[in-house]
């Protein structure tokens, strides 16, 4: 029995069970060689001696610091708050809460913070990173590839290079499956418009639009937008004016754009879809709000996190995942008035 007032140690333990120290220390630590038998009177005697296994202690012991850094590395702080920035978020936070991971959020948006950063990372102050890259920025990449611990990324750049272990979605393949939509309704004058180019998500995008089209395709017909705002997709309708009378359909790489497309369209009297088709990306809140309600491609967000998240805890309990290794995340068309 436990003196009172007087925590149990492991010692208490191992008397209690009749073991040594070190089976009740492989024990705790869920090691492999400890005979059933031995565990099952370790339990029993922790239950006895009410001990509290030291996590602080055995963390330290094992160089873990029980803590996962998801690290968000955006140009525009606007980004930081769209709806599939949170929810991937929350996908991350749950799985890794779920293991007994507290996560930490760290935001990459200028030279100092990325230094900050890579200061961090160098000093190994989380067993694990997720790297949710909003942006083909390379600053931070060799700090990544120079740690020891595991490190999963979120997006396949534009020319297709990983170099880390990463989980994005078919995001060139979702834009070429819904402009391949309307192009089958007839509707074959489109207009695009693109995110920022900064965006890896906003480029491949724009090669499924591309490759859709095929040799109909005309830079012309593209607004490259500085960011993935309502406003962007308002200038997008001005710029492209005088095309308007000829369009019969425009394509957005994101739903904030094509709910600016939208509203634009409808100030110079354009009935959307009946004069001109809408389209959107991402099934955001944003496009059950429009007016008439999106059309759009639905990416799982809250699954990408989650599925980053689990990656990340295979690798870190030992399990060898090459570099180059890819985890492409379905779209679907989400049809609605739209288009």
């Amino acid at each position: 029995m436990n003196t009172p007032g007087k925590k149990a140690t492991i010692r208490d333990v191992a008397r209690l069970a009749g073991v040594s120290y070190g089976t009740v220390s492989r024990y705790l630590n869920g090691s492999a060689h400890v005979s059933g038998d031995a565990a099952q009177r370790i339990a029993a005697a922790i239950k006895e001696a009410q001990y509290t296994p030291n996590n602080a202690a055995r963390s330290l012991a094992q160089r873990r610091t029980l803590t996962v850094a998801l690290i968000i590395q955006v140009e525009s702080r606007e980004t930081i708050v769209q709806s599939s920035v949170s929810s991937a978020m929350a996908g991350a936070n749950q799985v890794l809460g779920d293991a007994g991971y507290q996560m930490v959020t760290v935001i990459a948006n200028s030279e100092a913070s990325t230094q900050r950063i890579a200061q961090l990372v160098q000093s190994d102050f989380a067993d694990g990173y997720l790297l949710f890259s909003l942006s083909n920025d390379t600053s931070l990449e060799q700090t990544f590839l120079d740690t020891q611990r595991p490190v999963v990324g979120s997006e396949i750049n534009e020319s297709n290079q990983v170099k880390f272990p990463t989980v994005d979605f078919t995001n060139e393949e979702g834009q070429r499956s819904i402009t391949q939509y309307l192009l089958n309704r007839g509707r074959t004058e489109l207009l695009y418009v693109c995110g920022p180019g900064y965006s890896p998500s906003s480029l491949n995008r724009l090669r499924g639009f591309r490759a859709a089209l095929g040799e109909q395709y005309h830079d012309e017909n593209v607004y490259y937008a500085d960011d993935w705002e309502i406003t962007s997709g308002e200038m997008a309708v001005i710029a492209f004016q005088s095309k308007l009378d000829t369009a019969d359909g425009i394509i957005c790489a994101n739903d904030n754009i094509a709910v600016g497309v939208i509203n634009q369209l409808n100030r110079l009297g354009y009935r959307v879809p009946e004069d001109i088709a809408v389209t959107g990306f991402d099934d955001s809140p944003m496009a059950m709000l429009a007016n008439p309600k999106l059309t759009t491609v639905r990416q799982d967000s809250e699954l990408h996190g989650m599925t980053m998240a689990k990656l990340l805890l295979e690798m870190m309990s030992g399990k060898s995942v090459d570099r180059r290794h890819t985890v492409m995340l379905p779209t679907s068309i989400i049809k609605r008035q739209s288009a």
